[in-house]
C-alpha cells in the first residue's frame, strides 16, 4: 500500500472523528488543519476537479469555526508529516 492509500485509508476509518493533518507545503512551509471527514459542506474552489489522487480536499474547522467562509483547503498526501485522528498517529519521514 503506498503513501496515498494509507492516509486515504485513516482518513476513512477515522469516521467522524476529528483529524489532524501536518505537512509541508510547496513552499517549504509547515502547515497543520483539522477536519471532520464527514463535513459535507460545499466544497469551493476553481470548479475544476482533481485528477491528482494524493490531492485531499477537505474544510479546515479552525478557519471554518473564526471566519465562516474561506475554509476549504487542500493537501497532498505525498507531503504529510503526521495524521492523527481518535487517539491514533501515523508518522511519515
Amino acid at each position: 500500500m503506498n503513501k496515498t492509500a494509507i492516509i486515504r485509508q485513516f482518513i476513512f476509518e477515522a469516521g467522524p472523528h476529528i483529524v489532524s493533518v501536518e505537512f509541508i507545503k510547496l513552499n517549504g512551509e509547515k502547515r497543520k488543519l483539522q477536519f471532520n471527514p464527514l463535513d459535507s459542506q460545499e466544497i469551493k474552489g476553481t470548479g475544476k476537479p482533481s485528477t491528482n489522487p494524493a490531492i485531499i480536499r477537505c474544510r479546515d474547522f479552525s478557519i471554518a469555526r473564526k471566519e465562516g467562509q474561506g475554509a476549504w483547503r487542500s493537501f497532498d498526501c505525498e507531503r504529510v508529516v503526521k495524521i492523527k485522528s481518535n487517539g491514533k498517529e501515523l508518522v511519515f519521514n
